[in-house]
């Protein structure tokens, strides 16, 4: 007779010991990069000269130039009203977070630049030059970094385009990135970071351009707000293209011949059928793959051209969207690693009425909650262990990089307030029903041990990946801290490390998930044997 085995947290039928023991066995003497990461605009914050007390609005002056996040934030009605013009004030508080990265054993750290901060643009010419105070930042929180024996691991761009690429009144023809000419200002910034920054070894080109293009550009609900299947894709087209030239610059610089390698992070979801049994559902399945992901890994993984399927449709919707012979050749192979992205797993099935705004596939997230999966804060992450592991198989065999390396994964709660029940919730810092009880660092907040389980299971997840011949060479927790999750401001909570919102300091406690990762690490570390 077969007893079914217990379920322990997310993983049922291995013990939480054993799942970290696994995971010790597979990296130790690895010498794999773990580390945790942020991006600019959402920890930054430093955008103004400040006197006295921080959020104070005593402005002196602007320490950065505008970017369309700060337009968005403005101009739209994100959650709670907030910004990130303090965000978390890393700005400020870099050396104490780096400190913060050392003490947990992370041996590594990814952050994004500011194009905005680190480079002037003339509004005229659009002719960039470098800020001497934003490289002097930048350079010395690199410093830092290796000074801690924490590797740098550089985002050139997560988001936040300047302003000054931007039409507002003809956003179809000008609207950044859906624009031909931004492709040769991605170019020139990239070559200001590398001959600027080279104490960094490792570099991304862009962050998630699926959410760039889909939410910023097709759907309309990160900035610039643009809502059409045309821009989209042009979104799309013309990033690949700055992609290749930026990884071009790249590799003209004596960083590969020192052992440097760049890529870019590239996100997705696992998409089961809702219906295993159903061939329509299994088909609906692949095709969100194709369609969300290979639209950018099989030009730079593969062949150097779009998926069969999506050049058919962009022809049956009338989109002239070409490489040349020579874009072709320079997309093929223009990533020394496989930089993955992943958070949650979704259901699909064919949609009722295909739309374009679909990304013309058929994918819908009913009937997740028919798997047990557990929800969190986000409404799109549903949490499936799992599920990184048959997204980490998918790649390998359908593109056999030599390395991967996960750049992000992770999980959030709610900023609860320090008042709240289970199920209430802060948006807005400054929640006038609540006063003072929103953005403090309760209890709740930091004994996270739903997080705790997350990664375990995740990890463990990746740790059965490895042992299966995905060549697996880093992870990276997201993220560090508490931060600005853009469209839902600071109502959602990612971080290891909780960040006290209602501090003028903005305070920073350890969670449990950054005190099960500073002892997981150091099991690794302590069985690893150094020659």
């Amino acid at each position: 007779m077969r007893v079914a085995l217990p379920c322990f947290g997310l993983v049922c039928g291995v013990d939480p010991l054993a799942m970290e023991a696994l995971i010790v066995d597979t990296f130790r003497g690895t010498n794999a990069l773990f580390g945790s990461a942020t991006a600019a605009y959402q920890v930054e914050g430093g955008r103004f000269k400040t006197t006295g007390k921080l959020n104070s609005g005593d402005i002196a002056g602007e320490l950065r130039a505008t970017h369309i996040w700060d337009d968005f934030s403005r101009n739209t009605s994100l959650y709670g009203n907030n910004t990130a013009d303090v965000a978390v004030d890393f700005f400020n508080k870099w050396q104490e977070d780096v400190a913060l990265v050392q003490s947990l054993n992370f041996n590594a750290f990814r952050f994004s630049i500011s194009w905005a901060r680190l480079v002037n643009i003339d509004p005229a010419t659009k002719e960039q030059t470098i800020n001497a105070d934003g490289l002097r930042y930048y350079q010395g929180l690199v410093d830092e970094l290796r000074a801690k024996g924490v590797e740098p691991v550089v985002t050139m761009f997560h988001w936040d385009l300047p302003t000054v690429f931007v039409d507002y009144s003809n956003l179809t023809a000008h609207g950044g990135m859906n624009d031909p000419e931004i492709v040769g200002h991605f170019e020139t910034y990239a070559k200001l970071i590398l001959s600027n920054l080279k104490r960094v070894k490792y570099f991304t080109t862009f962050n998630e351009p699926q959410t760039i293009c889909v939410n910023g550009y097709g759907q309309g609900v990160f900035a610039p707000g643009l809502k059409t299947n045309r821009d989209m894709y042009q979104c799309g087209h013309q990033l690949l293209r700055s992609h290749a030239r930026m990884v071009a610059a790249f590799r003209e610089t004596d960083l590969p011949k020192q052992g440097g390698k760049i890529s870019i992070n590239l996100n997705q979801d696992m998409m089961y059928p809702r219906d295993e049994t159903s061939a329509e559902d299994r088909a609906a399945a692949e095709r969100q793959l194709v369609f969300r992901l290979a639209w950018w890994a099989d030009p730079i993984f593969k062949d150097g051209d779009y998926p069969e399927e999506m050049r058919a449709y962009f022809k049956e919707q009338h989109l002239e969207l070409h490489f040349t012979e020579e874009e072709k050749k320079m997309l093929k192979g223009s990533a020394d690693f496989y930089a993955m992205q992943h958070y949650s797993s979704l259901l699909c099935t064919p949609a009722r009425e295909p739309t374009p705004e679909n990304l013309g596939v058929d994918c819908n997230q009913e009937g997740t909650a028919e798997r047990g999966w557990w929800a969190s804060a986000s409404s799109w992450l549903k949490v499936n262990p799992e599920g990184i592991q048959k997204m980490l198989l998918w790649i390998h065999n359908r593109y056999r990089p030599e390395s991967l390396v996960i750049t992000e994964n992770g999980v959030d709660d709610e900023d609860t307030g320090s008042a709240a029940g289970p199920t209430e919730s802060c948006g807005a810092l400054d929640d006038p029903a609540r006063p003072g009880q929103c953005g403090a660092c309760t209890l709740a907040n930091l004994k996270d041990e739903f997080r705790v389980e997350y990664y375990r299971g995740y990890v463990y997840n990746v740790a059965l990946a490895a042992k299966a011949g995905v060549k697996i060479t880093g992870y990276f927790a997201w993220s560090l801290l508490d931060n600005f999750e853009w469209a839902d401001g600071f109502r959602c909570r990612f971080g290891l490390v909780c960040v006290n919102y209602t501090s003028a300091t903005k305070d920073r406690t350890p969670k449990s998930s950054a005190l099960w990762w500073k002892s997981l690490l150091q099991r690794i570390r302590e069985s690893t044997t150094v020659v």
